[in-house]
């Protein structure tokens, strides 16, 4: 994407994300996101700074005791279950959230796994409860917390299994309530401390990509690849920073093959690196990659490189949405009105956020990527300078009903799609809406809004 377009989709995720905080008191387990652990602006918010509890001040760095065990403050990359005793403040009960980060991207980067003890559960930072399946990558930090109505002894077990590679130190942030237990949020002492585990000696900080899914698609989420979509890498110490481009690593209206001595190779040809983390590496794909399984992929940085291999076509299109356009069990579309402002949906679907619905006639933009060439041609890696028409033709759905649409790379950006479609005449209300680039579905289920 170009440095604007950049610019564009990452205040899009911030506009739909960014909701407030629920602040408000829990006696079975706070609200995630309590631990004054560091986050993408800021730090986190406690009980005693949202009004849960008061009572003796918000002391940080003191009363907490951590009794890591015979290994101490260290942990062993892919090695077993730890179990470990957090000692509170003597009181009459007690309460607690803890996370676990990677300490080089505390913000965003979840350090292995909690397994809950009687009386405790584990949150989700989307707030719900951790699924059998994990958190879901949009939202991986994890919350242990107590889930009984009070703990009563102040000697709390924790177990947790450390990441399965050297993801560098560890920070445990905890927030803890010695309560005394008189119904009301007062008089109660909220103290927020964090302790950090180093890995083991002779372990290497050497880049992994982790095994399952290892290569997304943006926005599908799929593991089908293309000349010149956007893809997301997954695993562990796949860099020290965290960052996106900026213009000052152009080179003209050339993109960077390399952010703070991270590379990816894919086919053995340089990809274009939008984005780096000690977990996440996001990267356009070059041209000339081939087609067919086998493809391989090669992220390299200073501590050494790994590789995986996924499969390649000649387009692999996905259209732009965002985990928060999950909304009652359906996964809506990211379309815009042409003031690039207001979405389409029913008013109010996400809180904060324009939303109206599409009528017959009327012009929405739907982004994408993975829709393969051009004509004429715009290299992978360019900022592309006008609309460049796909070489492949496209289809737009509206249920069965198939809508006109024009289709081209946007101006002034990279690898990014743009389709112009005008609504046909259906129904009113939700309705499913799919697109083809040269008979190739997206594969993604999603909806759109239609009103009267």
């Amino acid at each position: 994407m170009s440095r604007s377009q950049n610019t564009f989709l990452i205040k899009l995720s911030a506009a739909v994300v960014m909701t407030p905080l629920l602040m408000e008191g829990n006696s079975g387990g706070p609200p995630a996101g309590r631990t004054g652990a560091p986050r993408s602006s800021g730090f986190e918010s406690t009980c005693a700074a949202a009004g849960c509890h008061t009572g003796t001040g918000n002391p940080f760095n003191t009363g907490i005791e951590m009794n890591f065990g015979s290994g101490g403050a260290n942990y062993r990359p892919g090695g077993p279950r730890v179990t470990f005793t957090m000692t509170l403040p003597t009181a009459s009960v007690y309460g607690f959230q803890m996370s676990a980060r990677v300490a080089s991207d505390a913000a965003n980067a979840q350090a292995g796994t909690f397994t809950p003890a009687t009386g405790q559960g584990v949150l989700c930072a989307d707030g719900g409860d951790r699924p059998a399946s994990g958190c879901r990558a949009a939202t991986p930090i994890e919350y242990l917390q107590h889930s009984d109505a009070a703990l009563r002894s102040n000697a709390i077990t924790i177990q947790w299994t450390p990441p399965a590679t050297n993801v560098g130190d560890v920070t445990i942030y905890v927030a803890a309530n010695s309560a005394n237990g008189n119904g009301s949020t007062s008089g109660d002492r909220i103290t927020v401390q964090n302790f950090t585990l180093k890995p083991a000696a002779g372990t290497s900080n050497a880049p992994a990509i982790r095994a399952d899914r290892p290569v997304l698609q943006a926005f599908s989420g799929s593991t089908g690849i293309s000349p010149g979509t956007w893809v997301e890498i997954y695993g562990a110490n796949l860099a020290t920073a965290t960052r996106e481009w900026s213009s000052n690593d152009f080179t003209g209206a050339k993109a960077p093959t390399s952010l703070e001595g991270v590379r990816v190779k894919v086919a053995g040809k340089d990809a274009f690196v939008r984005f780096i983390s000690p977990t996440q590496v996001n990267v356009q794909v070059p041209d000339g990659i081939g087609a067919g399984n086998g493809i391989q992929v090669e992220l390299a940085n200073a501590a050494g490189s790994n590789t995986t291999t996924v499969s390649a076509a000649a387009v692999s299109p996905a259209l732009l949405t965002t985990p928060t356009f999950n909304v009652g069990g359906r996964q809506y579309v990211a379309a815009l009105f042409p003031d690039f402002r207001t979405f389409v949906g029913r008013e109010g679907l996400i809180a904060g956020v324009p939303f109206r619905p599409a009528k017959a006639g009327d012009t929405i933009i739907i982004y994408a990527v993975g829709c393969g060439a051009t004509n004429p041609a715009s290299p992978a890696g360019e900022i592309v300078p006008a609309a460049r028409n796909l070489a492949s033709p496209i289809t737009v759905r509206f249920g069965q009903t198939t809508a006109t649409a024009q289709a081209f790379l946007a101006p002034q950006a990279i690898g990014l799609c743009q389709f112009n479609v005008t609504v046909p005449n259906v129904a009113a209300g939700d309705i499913a809406i799919d697109a083809t680039v040269n008979g190739v579905a997206t594969g993604q289920t999603l909806f759109t809004t239609i009103g009267n």
